[in-house]
């Protein structure tokens, strides 16, 4: 690597507090700023051992599988999952990514945004068509998250993967900010998307519930 290149990755690491420059010996070294990544990472581990009994509980409830998923910017990582014992179900491999707006994970995390917000993130870019059943226009996206908002949990129906349909409740932090969800997933031809709608309430609970926990002020309903 040229010394230019690793100049600018240098100083852009600086930037942020990854490294620091020693003033006398113009050395660099290991800053601060990798505290907070770290603390960062905890919190996250934090969170998936918060929500690991309110897992096991919804997936004994449903005897379908129970997700919890962490917010990475615009996707979502699976962190933990309880799955039935049963030979038809929905399979959770820990570490798989649901990219953008990908199903009930993706409207549960967008219906905590202020509309405003949600609207101009809906128009920066193409509505994906995972399914012949996804949402592809703006319009439809925005009438599902008011009604997200309303009743406090997502729905999917074929809309990300054939055959599977799903509810999802966002898990937001102290700030507010959507950090998780919690979910049950079903096979269809089982779990039909307007059956699995029954166990919304449930899910948004326990939401609300390990957001409480994460020091989020909840509306009480």
């Amino acid at each position: 690597m040229s010394k230019s290149t690793l100049s600018g990755l240098l100083s852009t690491l600086e930037q942020f507090g990854l490294v620091e420059r020693d003033p006398d010996s113009r050395v660099f070294r290991l800053g601060m700023g990798l505290l907070d990544l770290g603390g960062a990472v905890l919190r996250r581990l934090d969170l998936r051992e918060l929500a690991r009994p309110s897992l096991r509980r919804l997936a004994e409830m449903s005897n379908e599988t129970a997700i919890l998923h962490l917010r990475d910017g615009d996707e979502s990582v699976i962190a933990d999952r309880i799955e039935p014992r049963r030979q038809l179900k929905v399979v959770a491999p820990l570490g798989h990514r649901l990219p953008p707006f990908a199903g009930s994970v993706a409207k549960a995390i967008l219906a905590t945004l202020p509309d405003r917000e949600a609207a101009a993130l809906l128009a920066s870019r193409p509505l994906p068509a995972f399914t012949p059943r996804s949402i592809t226009t703006a319009d439809r996206y925005l009438a599902e998250l008011a009604r997200v908002r309303e009743v406090g949990y997502a729905l999917e129906d074929d809309e990300y993967l054939d055959g599977v349909c799903a509810v999802s409740a966002a898990i937001v932090d102290a700030a507010g900010h959507a950090v998780a969800t919690v979910s049950v997933a079903a096979v269809g031809a089982r779990v039909t998307g307007e059956r699995i709608r029954v166990f919304g309430p449930a899910i948004a609970a326990v939401a609300q519930d390990v957001s409480r926990r994460l020091g989020a002020r909840m509306e009480v309903t």
